[in-house]
């Protein structure tokens, strides 16, 4: 469940090396409007986990497992995640910017979102 070839993998692991790199706003203010706009960036590793049949459809407004990760401030929280919780969490948030413009780029400018896409990177990598 949840397999990426290993060119896939590879696809992957440049995603995580750009999002290391990346300098700059994930989210930007649309002058005059209450909405922003979030950048391209972050939009394509949304479009990695669609494009891989990672996204994860389920009743994320009810999931109390992902609020409590999303508000627990421990650094180790990340330690013991597996591909299924980080892909659920991911899938989650891209389902919330819907709802609540600048969510997903707002994951990336906390840092959350790097954390856990070299995560799942190291997990998919492990299984090889």
């Amino acid at each position: 469940m949840y397999e990426l070839s290993k060119e896939n993998i590879q696809k992957l692991s440049d995603l995580v090396n750009q999002l290391e790199q990346f300098s700059g706003e994930w989210n930007e203010e649309i002058p005059g409007t209450l909405y922003s706009s979030t950048n391209e960036l972050a939009l394509k590793a949304r479009r990695f986990l669609i494009r891989n049949k990672l996204f994860i459809y389920f009743n994320w407004p009810e999931w109390d497992e992902g609020k409590i990760f999303f508000r627990n401030n421990d650094p180790q929280k990340y330690e013991n995640l597996d591909k299924e919780f980080i892909l659920k969490f991911l899938s989650a948030i891209a389902r919330y910017d819907r709802f609540s413009n600048g969510a997903w780029g707002n994951l990336f400018e906390s840092g959350t979102a790097i954390i856990l896409y070299k995560k799942l990177l190291e997990l998919y990598k492990n299984d090889m």
